[in-house]
């Protein structure tokens, strides 16, 4: 067997989610991305990046799925860096119409949500694996329990959604806040106030500028 030592260890790609409430810029973030970015669009919102020179493509609405797949088959051997996948609450659902198909029958929900788990825990397994810098963008689903407390999670559809964070070594909640009276956005890198968020390198601050080109040069730093 070949011993290694853990200190040398280098990051080489990163896996990310993004999530937070409609409106607060996720999609935007693909803007903050260095060159050789690729966008892949679900939900047809990129008006924001309108002023912004990136490549997109948009996946087939009518084959969400199957467009999806043969995007990031292509995308594989190309030389883009990075895949800004917009969004994951989309691909959630569109995993779900697909088990549904194969159990139509309302008597057959346990089989229809047991094929909707393998679907979406093999994709999330795949992009993790690609030799790229993924980033999904994901809707927030808030939740408040018997004493009122509110918890932030990526809002997808079943129990993905709470473990869902496991298979990626990045979890950021977008959000925004007042800071001397103006609207501050920023990155949440740890999980705080009710926030899921997690940040595996280390290097990154509780809260980062909303900039993903300077959390990627943060990560991959020697320091």
């Amino acid at each position: 067997m070949q011993v290694k030592k853990t200190n040398d260890i280098v990051a080489k790609n990163i896996n990310a989610l993004i999530y937070g409430p409609s409106g607060v810029g996720k999609t935007t973030l693909g803007s903050t991305l260095p060159d050789k970015t690729l966008i892949i669009s679900l939900e047809a919102g990129l008006l924001s990046l309108m002023n912004h020179e990136i490549d997109y493509v948009e996946v087939d609405p009518t084959d969400k799925i199957g467009s999806l797949r043969r995007i990031l088959i292509e995308a594989t051997g190309s030389d883009y860096q990075t895949l800004f996948i917009d969004s994951l609450t989309e691909i959630s659902q569109a995993f779900l119409d697909v088990a549904r198909k194969e159990f139509s029958d309302a008597r057959q929900t346990m089989l229809m949500y047991g094929l909707y788990n393998q679907y979406m825990t093999s994709f999330l397994k795949h992009t993790r694996d690609m030799e790229k810098n993924i980033f999904f963008t994901c809707l927030q689903k808030d939740d408040k329990d018997d004493i009122g407390r509110i918890t932030h999670t990526p809002d997808m559809i079943g129990s993905i959604s709470s473990k869902s964070p496991a298979y990626f070594d990045f979890v950021f909640a977008l959000i925004i806040f007042e800071k001397e009276d103006e609207k501050v956005r920023a990155i949440l890198t740890d999980t705080n106030d009710g926030y899921i968020a997690k940040d595996r390198s280390g290097k990154l601050d509780q809260y980062e500028k909303a900039h993903l080109g300077n959390i990627i040069n943060k990560v991959f730093s020697k320091e």
